[in-house]
């Protein structure tokens, strides 16, 4: 696969910055950096490392621990060339050009973050460090941002900053924060990405212009090819990032034309008296009516005598309305006009909604 990108060499280098300071993206600015700032917080230091790495040009090109969300965390590498291949499909997908002035919101602990420096590194950008935090904030505006939903809800509620792209990951978006984003007028292009760290971040992409196309198909990135297993799960073939034949538990609908609809993960679905619920299917369906003083709510299933598990739509608020029962008994009647009565939730709950530090609902923990 032949890519644009990276760059003709030139004679000039990227920059990363912090703290009002800045240090040329090369092997010697690694160097200065992570003797003058890598000591003074630990994401700092891991910010270094990946810079020096890369700069040193060591094998692997990135290692990083997976996220835990399906099962117990491990480690994973990926060689130079898969790194190479995959930022390099991202910038050519966004069109992020040399000079592009990104900002590293992330933690480099994972991949996204990582991928993010060697983005700057590879193709010559001004990256600006910003401590990863649940409300990122930056000076004026960027051209490139990645963030989780869960972050890019706090940016639009606590932080500061405008970008021209944001690229979501690392969970589901919904419509209320979609709709917040498109009505801040502090992001032009809207982006949300499929992948994970065994694919070395997104291997498909969707814009979202409008919540409508929260329902579109992700499509993938070129020679990247999704096909479904017995089970109604992803398999992932992208061959330049040397992926072959990835087994996951996501369950996707896959098109005609190769794009596919993301339904869930299989580890989430709720067998309720044989029929077979989708938590993503209720909670997309909840999005539509969600009442404002909803802060954040989760479907899960909990083992019942008789059906197995029910399902149930815990939600969270700080102040509820005074008859709660009468809003929660709104909210069974709604959704059943919308999923029919076989996948309503038989009982609805108020209480918070566990998250991991990358904002994930932990459903094992209600389960």
């Amino acid at each position: 696969m032949r890519l644009r990108w990276p760059p003709r060499r030139t004679m000039t280098s990227g920059r990363i910055e912090w703290n009002r300071q800045s240090w040329p993206a090369t092997s010697m600015g690694a160097k200065e950096f992570e003797r003058t700032q890598g000591r003074r917080s630990a994401w700092l230091g891991d910010v270094a490392e990946v810079w020096r790495r890369w700069c040193a040009e060591e094998e692997p090109g990135l290692a990083v621990t997976t996220s835990g969300t399906t099962g117990t965390p491990k480690r994973i590498q990926h060689s130079r060339k898969a790194t190479a291949c995959s930022v390099a499909q991202t910038a050519e997908a966004l069109g992020l050009d040399e000079g592009c002035h990104a900002v590293l919101a992330l933690p480099t602990t994972f991949v996204a973050g990582q991928a993010m420096v060697v983005r700057a590194l590879v193709g010559r950008w001004r990256l600006t460090l910003v401590e990863p935090s649940a409300a990122p904030s930056w000076a004026g505006s960027c051209d490139f941002v990645a963030m989780t939903p869960h972050q890019t809800l706090g940016w639009l509620e606590h932080g500061s900053g405008y970008a021209t792209t944001l690229l979501l990951g690392g969970g589901p978006v919904s419509p209320a924060l979609l709709r917040a984003l498109l009505a801040s007028s502090r992001v032009s292009t809207v982006w949300e990405g499929f992948g994970m760290s065994e694919t070395l971040t997104h291997i498909a992409l969707r814009r979202l212009d409008k919540v409508q196309d929260l329902a579109a198909p992700f499509v993938p990135l070129p020679n990247t090819c999704v096909t479904v297993d017995a089970q109604g799960c992803a398999r992932i073939d992208a061959p330049d990032r040397e992926v072959h034949g990835l087994s996951t538990t996501d369950l996707v609908d896959v098109c005609d034309d190769g794009s596919f609809v993301w339904l869930g993960r299989r580890d989430d679905v709720i067998n309720s008296g044989g029929v077979l619920v989708h938590p993503m299917e209720v909670e997309r369906a909840f999005h539509t009516f969600c009442p404002s003083w909803v802060q954040d709510f989760v479907v899960y299933g909990r083992p019942d005598d008789t059906l197995g598990f029910e399902v149930v739509l815990r939600v969270q608020s700080a102040e509820p309305p005074e008859d709660l029962d009468h809003a929660f008994q709104t909210f069974r009647n709604q959704l059943k006009a919308l999923v029919g009565s076989a996948k309503t939730p038989r009982a609805v709950e108020w209480g918070d909604v566990p998250r991991s530090d990358r904002g994930k609902v932990m459903r094992r923990a209600l389960s």
